[in-house]
């Protein structure tokens, strides 16, 4: 099974992935965000290129490129998995190969530069060579031209898909005897569009309270300067952005291969909410709780919004304006706020 944690950034994910790296059964990685699959001109952006096209060719010429270079410049990537960056590409390679349908020498489109443009295109590919070939009766093949890939509804996708990131996952050290553990393989508000990229997926999607999410980014995140993945600039761009993300999206609607959590629950609701994880992925009970993932710490990152009263006003303007993604804590007896804030993993994640 390959288990992929996510949210909808600083929604508190990190906790259900140091609980599941609590369990001898998981294999977890937990030192990237894997988000090859719907980053643009990953694999999402390349099924729907070659799966749903709308061109005669270029669908197929520009998806295929754009995935090419994106995978050539995945530094991140490779820095973060130890996996050589020439390794990534040769795994990529070796993946739109098995797509492509057939490929010709021609003419580049796109973007090309100057001296490509002005002597490639210009004096050789438009004048020079046509002069040739009409007066030596023969074709001039090489540069500028380059292979033009078509891949027209492959039906191998899903499957090429899957052996590509299997692949991937086991030069990265993947115990496939266990479960697979990722950190933010799908996005939050649709995780079941990069389904088919992996095999035995299922998802758990992490959310938090408005208020938190948003008094956090204003104070935490900004002295890490990371706060610049959501509006903080003023209260009403926080609020449309935090419903266009939830509103209406595939998240909100039950499916058998997601589970919905709430932050909160993993801290003040320990028991319910890991046996609720438990049960999903048909794991044993815990043979170390809390040795990880303690929810005594990371009530610390909960009624943040208590802490910083600068933003009453603001946070008034949340409690109308979202209601029904508050988190009721009156249920629970009132916490120690004095313990210190963290982003991401638990202290006790070493």
């Amino acid at each position: 099974m390959l288990i992929g944690v996510c949210g909808f950034g600083s929604t508190g994910s990190s906790a259900v992935s140091d609980y599941l790296k609590e369990f001898s059964e998981n294999c977890v990685f937990d030192k990237l965000e894997f988000h090859l699959a719907y980053l643009p001109d990953g694999l999402a952006d390349l099924e729907h290129h070659l799966m749903h096209p709308h061109t005669r060719i270029l669908d197929s010429i520009y998806g295929i490129g754009r995935f090419r270079k994106l995978m050539a410049q995945s530094r991140y990537l490779s820095r973060k998995t130890g996996v050589p960056l020439s390794r990534i590409v040769e795994l990529a390679d070796e993946f739109i190969d098995s797509l492509v349908q057939v490929s010709w020498l021609g003419k580049p489109y796109g973007e090309v530069g100057f001296w490509n443009r002005l002597v490639g295109q210009r004096i050789w590919y438009h004048k020079l060579r046509p002069f040739l070939e009409s007066r030596l009766h023969r074709t001039f093949e090489g540069w500028p031209m380059v292979r033009l890939p078509l891949s027209i509804a492959p039906t191998n996708f899903h499957e090429a898909a899957r052996k590509f990131t299997r692949s991937l996952l086991k030069e990265m050290g993947a115990d496939f005897s266990k479960n697979i553990v990722l950190d933010q393989p799908f996005d939050g508000n649709n995780p079941m569009v990069c389904f088919p990229f992996f095999d035995d997926p299922v998802a758990i999607v992490v959310d938090r309270d408005p208020r938190d999410n948003y008094v956090f980014a204003k104070t935490k995140l900004l002295e890490m300067q990371n706060n610049r993945f959501m509006p903080t600039g003023n209260v009403r761009d926080f609020v449309k952005y935090y419903r266009l993300l939830r509103d209406g999206q595939p998240c909100q609607h039950p499916h058998e291969r997601v589970l919905r959590l709430r932050f909160e629950e993993m801290v003040y609701d320990y028991d319910a909410a890991t046996r609720k994880i438990r049960d999903f992925l048909h794991l044993p009970d815990n043979p170390a709780p809390k040795s990880i993932f303690d929810p005594a710490l990371s009530m610390a990152n909960t009624q943040v919004f208590r802490r910083f009263p600068q933003f009453a006003e603001d946070v008034s303007f949340i409690e109308r304006e979202l209601p029904e993604y508050l988190f009721d804590f009156s249920r629970f007896p009132e916490p120690d706020l004095s313990g210190e804030m963290f982003f991401g993993k638990s202290p006790k994640n070493k």
